[in-house]
């Protein structure tokens, strides 16, 4: 990894407790908590709904860059199969 000097950094952005915000669906799909209440991504308030990338949907790693694919699979399989 290369070495970078101090002289050549003007701003860390730290970001904290970012929380995911899902007002903008009209309707309640959230729990109490704000999350979107599922099960493997579908909406168990809203028939239709799909939810990918949401923290622990499946998994611990489930709202991360190396956990969402397994979740997104599955979501994918569930929309096709809603939709035949």
């Amino acid at each position: 990894m290369d070495e970078v000097s101090l002289r050549d950094v003007g701003a860390v952005v730290l970001a904290a407790g970012f929380r995911p915000d899902y007002r903008w669906i009209d309707g309640e799909v959230c729990d109490e908590l704000g999350f979107p209440v599922t099960l493997d991504g579908a909406s168990l308030m809203m028939p239709g709904l799909y939810f990918c990338g949401v923290h622990f949907m499946r998994a611990r790693r489930s709202a991360l860059m190396f956990g969402v694919g397994r979740d997104a699979a599955i979501v994918a399989q569930e929309v096709a199969q809603a939709a035949a």
